[in-house]
C-alpha cells in the first residue's frame, strides 16, 4: 500500500514539475517584445493613375483688328478708313496632370526606406470655358470725307466670316498665352506635385523621397491638350 502511495505521489510531483516548466516557458514567450514588420511598397503610387496637382483659371481680353481693304488697307489706307476692332473676353482653365501609370515614371531605391522618383512629363489640359464679345468698333471714314451720322451707313462693318476668322486668331493667341503662363508656373507645379506625392509615399512606408522632374519649355506645346473649347 505504501509503495502504491509513493508511486502516485511521484507521478503527481512529475506532473507538477512539467506543468511549472511549461508555464514558465509560456510566460517568457509572452514577455518577449513583439517585432513589428512594415512593408514598404512605394510602387503603389502607380495605382493612383492620373494625378491632378495644380489648376489655373484665368480671364483675358484679346483685341483683334481688321481693315475694309485687307492688309493693303492696314498699310496704306488707315488715314482714309479706320481699322475695325473686335475685343473678346476669354475665360480658360489649365489643369496640370501627371500620369503615374506612364512607363516614364521610374522609382529607384537608394537606401533603406529612401527612394528616388523620376517623374514623367506633365500633361496640360487647356480648355476655354467661355468666350464673349467685349467691344466691337466698325471702320469709319475720316470725318471731313464722311460725317459720323453717315458712317453708320457707309462705314466698314464686320462680316460673319471676318468675325469667325478673328475669333480663331484670338483663340490661337489665348493658347500662346497659356503656354507662357505654364512656363512661369513650373516651379509651383513641381512643388505641388512634390508635396502631394511625398505625403502619399510616406503613407506607404517611405522615409525619404527625392523627386526628379523632366519638364521643359520645348515639351509644353506637345503636352498641351485642348478640350471643351467654347
Amino acid at each position: 500500500m505504501t509503495e502504491y502511495t509513493s508511486l502516485i505521489l511521484a507521478i503527481l510531483l512529475l506532473a507538477c514539475v512539467v506543468a511549472i516548466f511549461k508555464f514558465n516557458k509560456a510566460l517568457k514567450e509572452a514577455q518577449k517584445p513583439v517585432a513589428t514588420s512594415i512593408t514598404t511598397d512605394i510602387e503603389q503610387i502607380k495605382s493612383i493613375g492620373e494625378l491632378s496637382v495644380f489648376q489655373v483659371y484665368s480671364k483675358e481680353i484679346v483685341t483683334k483688328t481688321d481693315h475694309a481693304f485687307g492688309n493693303f488697307g492696314k498699310e496704306y489706307l488707315r488715314w482714309l478708313v479706320s481699322e475695325k476692332k473686335l475685343s473678346m473676353i476669354f475665360e480658360f482653365e489649365i489643369n496640370f496632370i501627371y500620369d503615374l501609370t506612364s512607363p516614364k515614371l521610374e522609382i529607384t531605391q537608394i537606401a533603406n526606406s529612401k527612394y528616388k522618383v523620376k517623374m514623367p512629363p506633365c500633361k496640360y489640359k487647356f480648355s476655354i470655358a467661355n468666350m464673349k464679345f467685349y467691344d466691337e468698333k466698325n471702320g469709319k471714314f475720316i470725318p471731313f470725307l464722311l460725317p459720323d451720322s453717315l458712317n453708320g451707313f457707309f462705314g466698314s462693318s464686320f462680316r460673319e466670316e471676318d468675325k469667325n476668322r478673328l475669333i480663331e486668331e484670338a483663340r490661337s493667341e489665348v493658347e500662346k498665352m497659356s503656354i507662357r503662363l505654364i512656363s512661369q508656373l513650373q516651379s509651383k507645379i513641381h512643388k505641388s506635385a512634390r508635396d502631394t506625392l511625398e505625403a502619399i509615399a510616406k503613407s506607404f512606408g517611405a522615409n525619404c523621397v527625392i523627386f526628379e522632374f523632366d519638364d521643359n519649355e520645348e515639351q509644353i506645346g506637345s503636352q498641351l491638350k485642348l478640350e471643351n473649347i467654347a
